[in-house]
């Protein structure tokens, strides 16, 4: 009978499920409706009227994230077009919106820093603004937070409260509360995260505002899972579902049986699990919502581990990982590199559970760094001072009027003595005033006293992490020339052994050369030839380890680089080409570079020699090498170097910039090449990455930083800071050097005695 009862449960959440998504279609059909009579009246609308209706328009297909990004812009370009600081400011932040529901974190706050600083500008002009601030705060908080930066992200979510509690709209507070547990979600506190949820549900519930309610409530839900808490989780979703019923969006669908199915994989029924993750993955990716599409994959390679189909689990992860790289959601990788180590101890590939183990570590102490920690520390500090300073103003406040009122009690008993003029009665009021007055003064004073003590506990608090802080500081610094010292000895022993291995290489070669002009026999000769062509590769690698340790010890100088020259010697350089190959390059003219041309230079050549090395031999292919120079941002300039080569396996794409690495059995050179490029790239300050590309081809992409002169007054002030360290560390270790050989002395003279 329990058999029968669970098998018509299920069928119903089926059905039920068919529904939703049956009413959600239809729901849609009447939104598109809606978009086609305002974009007929957008047709001969101008001013602002045309932009009430881009608004509208965004706001109606806020389901298609790429459209609403499209009005989105032109309400944005209206509004500069009519020099409205308000409506720059509100078009801007719609313009955040859906930016963010793209998941293109770094527009997003670019447009929020652009709009905020004209809020600020008009302000006091239109104190309208004042509201859009807080909004601007909270938005640009959710985007730092999916970049991982945790700590911009808080403290620019706590500004926004500090403000909504200026005004005292708990509604609004809610939603800075909904989204400060966000934070702490991401930095895995759970249980803090639950907390501020919670009372972001509190206000909703006091003000029975029932208005974006399922959001708050999805939360909930995540944070009992991650508690182990799925009972809780499913009744928070099944309340987020009742509050919408019919009317529930796409939005909160996905995110409702997202939680569902993670509730139920916790239960461990799997087959609840996976009808809701699919339903989730569905919307996803219709609306190409990449961040719940990698979070949907995750959650399917967990349940294919509880099924123990560990092969298709790691192709999960592996689809997953490939989303959260190129959408930059950095604690979603954290879980897939331990999942995906996890999952290859189950399958007993140890090297890959190591790899992946190693991964792990290396990006949670990236995430969670020390400065990280301290920034946290710090803004909630700040936040938690600002509650004490507010409650002691509050005591005060509540002590003055107090003092009022006992003011205003003498004055009423000198009243009671003028009119009654008994003496009797003027005696027993002031002994009663007396006793009354004494009472409060006690009272008075011992708040005093405990406030004093908090004040005195909370200044040997902020003492106590200042020294932490200097000490951690101290051995970071101690650390780092410990390191810049190893790497130093060993960048000139790599210099010293190549210049030694170089003398009697040329010997070599030159008895190989006279033994081919003597020698005579063929098969001598042909030995000979090998050993001298043997020779020269391993001459062209010595080399280009001698141009390792150039670019480490050369002395950088920024000055005005001009690419043309050097893609010119670069192509002459490489004339003798494969059959039917090209290279082509296209510089753009807006470019301004003041960096390091020779470095410039060597990341070139070597991008485009190891393009030539592994070129396309096939006869149906005509291969390749396009080199693209233009600019990428305002900080930046970007090189691109594609090819439609032999392309570079899934496998080693962690591993091609790395020292003697190959990734192919054409490498002649050690595997050297890719890595001069990096290593010529960082010393410019600038980084390079291997993208994906439409063929089987790879393209690099190298971005440097416009100016280099700020990053060598950097580098300069970190060395000088080094070598002080270094200088107090040689000093201290003399001065117990110096202790040491007195202690002995004076040893040696009792011994004597």
């Amino acid at each position: 009978m329990c058999r029968n009862f669970l098998k018509y449960f299920k069928l119903f959440l089926l059905t039920s499920a068919i529904l939703l998504i049956n009413i959600t279609a239809l729901f849609s059909q009447h939104t598109k409706q809606k978009i086609d009579s305002l974009e007929k009246l957008l047709s001969g609308s101008k001013d602002t009227t045309r932009y009430a209706l881009l608004v509208k328009l965004h706001f109606a297909s806020r389901s298609e994230f790429q459209k609403a990004l499209d009005y989105a812009q032109l309400a944005y370009n209206q509004a500069e077009a009519l020099g409205d600081s308000v409506k720059i400011v509100e078009s801007g932040r719609l313009v955040a919106y859906s930016l963010d529901d793209l998941g293109r974190n770094d527009e997003v706050i670019e447009i929020l820093n652009q709009v905020l600083a004209i809020a600020r500008r008009n302000v006091k002009r239109y104190p309208v603004l004042k509201s859009q601030i807080k909004f601007i705060l909270n938005n640009a908080g959710i985007s730092y937070m999916y970049k991982g930066n945790y700590d911009s992200a808080l403290s620019y979510h706590f500004k926004s409260l500090v403000l909504r509690e200026e005004e005292g709209d708990k509604r609004s507070i809610g939603n800075s509360h909904n989204n400060i547990g966000l934070v702490f979600f991401k930095l895995r506190n759970y249980q803090r995260a639950l907390d501020h949820y919670l009372q972001a549900l509190e206000i909703k519930d006091e003000l029975k505002d029932s208005a974006d309610i399922e959001r708050i409530l999805t939360n909930i839900g995540l944070c009992y899972n991650q508690l182990k808490l799925p009972n809780d989780a499913i009744r928070s979703v099944e309340r987020a579902l009742n509050s919408c019923k019919k009317n529930c969006s796409k939005n909160v669908l996905k995110e409702a049986n997202f939680v569902l199915g993670v509730g139920y994989l916790i239960h461990g029924d799997l087959e609840n699990a996976e009808k809701h993750l699919i339903i989730s993955f569905e919307i996803a990716k219709e609306q190409n919502d990449y961040r719940y599409w990698a979070e949907s994959l995750f959650a399917f390679a967990k349940l294919e581990n509880e099924r123990k189909n560990y092969t298709r689990g790691l192709n999960y992860l592996s689809d997953a990982n490939n989303l959260a790289e190129n959408f930059g959601f950095t604690e979603l990788r954290l879980d897939i590199y331990k999942e995906s180590s996890k999952s290859f101890g189950f399958i007993n590939d140890f090297q890959n559970q190591a790899l992946y183990q190693g991964r792990y570590i290396t990006l949670k102490d990236s995430i969670y760094s020390g400065d990280l920690l301290k920034n946290l520390a710090t803004i909630q500090t700040n936040y938690e001072q600002r509650e004490n300073l507010k409650t002691i103003r509050l005591i005060n406040e509540n002590i003055k009027l107090k003092d009022e009122q006992i003011q205003r009690q003498r004055i009423q008993y000198l009243f009671v003595v003028l009119v009654t003029v008994l003496i009797a009665a003027l005696a027993g009021v002031l002994v009663w005033a007396n006793r009354r007055q004494q009472k409060h003064n006690t009272a008075l004073s011992e708040a005093k006293r405990i406030i004093e003590q908090q004040n005195r506990e909370l200044t040997k608090t902020n003492e106590e992490l200042d020294l932490r802080v200097r000490e951690k500081t101290m051995d970071l610094v101690n650390i780092n020339t410990v390191l810049h010292d190893v790497n130093e000895e060993l960048d000139n022993y790599i210099y010293r052994t190549a210049h030694d291995i170089r003398g009697p290489l040329v010997t070599l070669k030159g008895v190989c050369n006279v033994a081919q002009m003597d020698v005579k026999d063929p098969l001598a000769l042909d030995y000979f030839k090998r050993l001298d062509l043997t020779a020269e590769k391993l001459n062209v690698i010595l080399t280009r380890l001698l141009i390792v340790s150039k670019i480490n010890h050369t002395v950088l100088v920024a000055r005005q680089v001009d690419f043309n020259p050097i893609m010119q010697e670069i192509i002459k350089k490489f004339s003798q080409l494969p059959d039917r190959m090209k290279i082509e390059y296209q510089i753009a003219d807006d470019i301004e570079l003041n960096s390091d041309p020779e470095l410039i230079s060597i990341v070139l050549e070597n991008l485009v020699s190891n393009a030539i090395k592994f070129y396309n031999d096939s006869s149906r292919v005509n291969p390749f090498v396009k080199v693209m120079i233009g600019k990428y941002d305002s900080d930046h300039v970007m090189v691109s170097v594609e090819d439609n080569g032999t392309g570079i396996g899934p496998n080693d794409r962690e591993r091609v910039f790395h020292l003697f690495v190959r990734a192919s059995e054409r490498s002649e050179n050690g595997g050297i090449g890719l890595y001069l490029s990096k290593l010529s790239a960082h010393k410019l300050g600038g980084e390079i990455f291997l993208m994906n590309t439409s063929e089987k081809g790879t393209k690099f992409l190298v971005l440097f930083p416009v100016d280099l002169q700020p990053i060598l007054s950097k580098r300069n002030d970190a060395e000088r800071e080094r070598l002080a360290v270094k200088e107090m560390r040689e000093k201290a270790a003399k001065e117990s050097e110096g202790k040491d050989a007195l202690d002995r002395y004076y040893s040696s003279r009792r011994l004597s005695k």
